[in-house]
């Protein structure tokens, strides 16, 4: 069964739509050191209005996934096409989120796709010397504004906390930071899962899950370790997302400063959708 990857782009009339006034904090900034990721997490406006943001980072790649959680928002079946924009940029490109719902569908979330160039907006409302108006337009004309304020020391917190988790797993930190390209798949991502792999129990009873991953890739691209640092609870698929990848996947490994191959770090989330027995690389 082929791993299933969508693209799509933003619409244009999605982002030039108004926006709201932003929410104030109501909370200040907290940084949780979960066990496989760091998370950034305020909370905005009151009552009714309150919504929370949570940007979790899970490895030293400056790389986001961005949360919010709060009434009435709108849900999708899929990650959809989202316009994010920042103070000094004004469309993050490429990204996506799907809203999810509680049973009565009165609390709900927006959970985005993991992102690299999200991380570069913020970081560039730093560099200008600019509080971080964070704006969101997604489905079904649900339009949101946040005043996030100055970015520095929150981001400088998260970078601390990505360090810390970095320590242990047998790479160089230094020479991550200074490669000059990341891991790579080397064969095809589509024949890491198959739908034979599901696991019997859970497709029977129709149970899914996400799980996310981070892998260790030596200097000759083979994977010398998995690590889940997300996942839904359900141990069959940890276990067996970690086993299948480091038996069929195969890596072009990250190239240091010097041009010569480094040990380095990959990460990724999978999600196991019981409807057709299919799997998602995200």
């Amino acid at each position: 069964m082929p791993v299933l990857v969508t693209l799509a782009l933003v619409s244009g009339d999605a982002a030039a739509q108004e926006l709201p006034k932003p929410l104030a904090p109501s909370s200040k900034w907290q940084i949780d050191y979960a066990s496989g990721d760091c998370r950034l997490i305020r909370s905005f406006g009151e009552g009714r209005h309150l919504v929370t943001l949570q940007f979790a980072r899970a490895n030293d790649i400056d790389e986001l996934v961005m949360a919010l959680g709060g009434r009435e928002m709108p849900t999708t079946r899929e990650e959809v096409p989202v316009a994010v924009g920042t103070s000094t940029v004004a469309q993050v490109p490429g990204m996506h989120a799907r809203g999810f719902a509680t049973d009565d569908h009165l609390l709900g979330s927006i959970r985005f796709h993991t992102d690299v160039d999200l991380p570069k907006a913020l970081r560039s409302d730093v560099s200008q010397g600019k509080p971080t108006v964070l704006s969101v337009a997604f489905v079904r004309g649900y339009r949101l504004a946040l005043d996030l304020g100055m970015m520095k020391a929150p981001l400088a917190a998260l970078d601390a906390c990505a360090d810390d988790l970095v320590k242990g797993w047998g790479v160089d930190l230094a020479q991550m930071r200074r490669q000059r390209s990341a891991p790579e798949p080397a064969n095809d991502v589509s024949r890491w899962f198959r739908s034979s792999d599901y696991p019997e129990k859970q497709g029977h009873q129709g149970a899914g899950g996400l799980v996310g991953i981070r892998l260790v890739i030596g200097v000759d691209g083979a994977v010398t370790k998995c690590e889940v640092y997300m996942s839904g609870g359900d141990k069959t698929f940890e276990e067996t997302t970690c086993r299948l990848v480091m038996e069929r996947a195969r890596f072009r490994p990250a190239i240091g400063a010097d041009g010569r191959p480094i040990a380095s770090l990959w990460a990724r989330r999978v999600n196991w959708r019981p409807g057709d027995l299919s799997f998602t690389v995200q």
